[in-house]
């Protein structure tokens, strides 16, 4: 399901459209281009007019049959007689306050859509798979939203998606947990999906414990959870990043740090996989430099799997790595990774027959930083 946002110009910062994709597959079109090709098949407009200007409003008006069909929100200041004018003379619409809770405002598009968001996914997706991947959309909302309105995360969410994710390896297997979540819509929900996946399949493979299986696939789900706080127009930017939007992505774990510190109800071992994904055995990863015996093997599990995921993910700009050339690469790394972990991994990536086949999700530059 897919939701064209229309707006005059870039998004304003303060507009929660800006928050859009990460729950659905979203395009933004400005009003100006507004045409059959640009609204194509979406299901809703949603159409935010703060900042709106009479020329945009003019071109809005006379391409309006183009979005006439679908379901169209208009997202307002009800105290700002301007845009609730600009909306009434927009003819077929249904207004929104522009503070109105976000939540509500996703509730309401799924309302009106009937979204279901394993839609995209294959036909012959085992049913296990499929119920997990539903299970793991959920959590990560949840998550977003925690991340958004300073709530709690709820943990019994986590942990149900956590065993439904352990559950679908073992019925389906690791391929056709990957296979499934590389189509999801959002390049971030489907790192962290990934990452989740292999961290439970291998954990499963040392031998670990079903509650510690349990506690990596959580970790892997909300290792990211810093990225909430950077725009999406750069944690999905089709370009190559600049100096300064990498800077930002690589603060992505303090961010999770201010995130996750208050929030007591998270265990100590989750928070560490989020804070320290990028710390590296010999002391030169961030943000705290750790070294050695300092990194648990949780997160030295985690840091495996997220670079695997981020090499064998494709990008605008460059081609994914096939596993093997991924393995290679990580070996490469040395004193930086556990290297017998990572004997370990590729023990388990031949056994999951991955073969030399690329992870091809939808293109980013951000989604594994």
């Amino acid at each position: 399901m897919e939701v064209v946002l229309i707006s005059d110009g870039p998004l304003p910062i303060d507009s929660p459209v800006r928050k859009l994709p990460f729950f659905f597959a979203a395009r933004l079109v400005d009003m100006s281009r507004v045409s059959p090709e640009t609204v194509g098949e979406a299901k809703i407009a949603i159409v935010e007019l703060l900042k709106a200007q009479d020329a945009g409003m003019t071109a809005l008006k006379a391409s309006w049959s183009s979005i006439a069909e679908i379901p169209v929100i208009c997202l307002v200041d009800k105290k700002n007689r301007r845009e609730a004018i600009q909306a009434a003379a927009l003819g077929k619409t249904e207004m929104m306050q522009r503070d109105t809770l976000f939540a509500l405002l996703i509730r309401r598009i799924r309302n009106l859509t009937s979204a279901d968001v394993a839609e995209q996914l294959p036909k012959n997706t085992g049913a296990k798979t499929l119920e997990a991947y539903r299970s793991g959309n959920a959590f990560l909302e949840s998550l977003c939203f925690s991340s958004i309105e300073g709530s709690k995360i709820p943990l019994n969410l986590m942990n149900e998606s956590a065993s439904e994710t352990l559950a679908a390896l073992s019925l389906d297997g690791l391929a056709s947990w990957l296979d499934a979540v590389n189509l999801h819509h959002s390049p971030t929900y489907s790192h962290s999906l990934t990452v989740a996946g292999l961290a439970g399949a291998f954990a499963r493979h040392l031998g670990w414990s079903e509650k510690d299986c349990r506690e990596v696939v959580a970790g892997g789900l909300v290792h990211d959870i810093g990225k909430m706080r950077i725009p999406l127009t750069i944690l999905d930017k089709s370009e190559k990043l600049t100096e300064k939007e990498r800077e930002l992505i690589g603060r992505h774990p303090q961010f999770g740090r201010e995130i996750l510190k208050p929030r007591i109800e998270v265990p100590i071992e989750i928070k560490k996989m989020a804070i320290q994904h990028h710390e590296f055995l010999d002391g030169s990863g961030y943000p705290d430099r750790l070294k050695g015996a300092r990194i648990s093997p949780k997160v030295r599990l985690i840091t495996i799997c997220d670079i695997f995921a981020a090499l064998t993910e494709k990008r605008s700009y460059r081609e994914a790595d096939s596993p093997r050339t991924a393995l290679t690469t990580m070996r490469e790394m040395g004193a930086k990774l556990d290297q017998q972990m990572v004997q370990q991994f590729a023990r388990l990536v031949v056994q999951s027959e991955l073969g030399d086949t690329n992870r091809a999700p939808a293109a980013a530059s951000g989604a594994a930083a």
